[in-house]
């Protein structure tokens, strides 16, 4: 995979920075967010698992800025279970479309 605004390619031993899981209308949506250790800027991996079980597939979000990169991270960093796809916490809540 590769940084969405430098073009680098990430280490593969490279790990995203945090992860979360969200439900939409039924629909499952994992993102995870991968800092460049480059430009800084984010690349955002979006995983969607359809509630139907016949449909999934992976996007990415546009090349996301530090500053909202890392409120991003901080909001799932303040969820105690960013995988369990049923919280109602702030941080779920905010983070609704992969981006707050």
């Amino acid at each position: 995979m590769n940084c969405l605004n430098c073009q680098k390619e990430f280490p593969p031993d490279a790990k995203p920075r945090a992860g979360i899981s969200i439900m939409v209308a039924g629909d499952e949506y994992t993102y995870s967010y991968w800092q460049c250790e480059v430009c800084s800027v984010y690349t955002i991996k979006s995983y969607f698992d359809s509630s139907m079980g016949d449909y999934s597939k992976v996007t990415f979000l546009p090349p996301t800025p530090k500053d909202v990169g890392d409120r991003c991270v901080a909001l799932v960093q303040a969820c105690p279970t960013p995988f369990d796809k049923y919280c109602e916490c702030s941080s779920h809540r905010a983070l609704y479309t992969g981006r707050a």
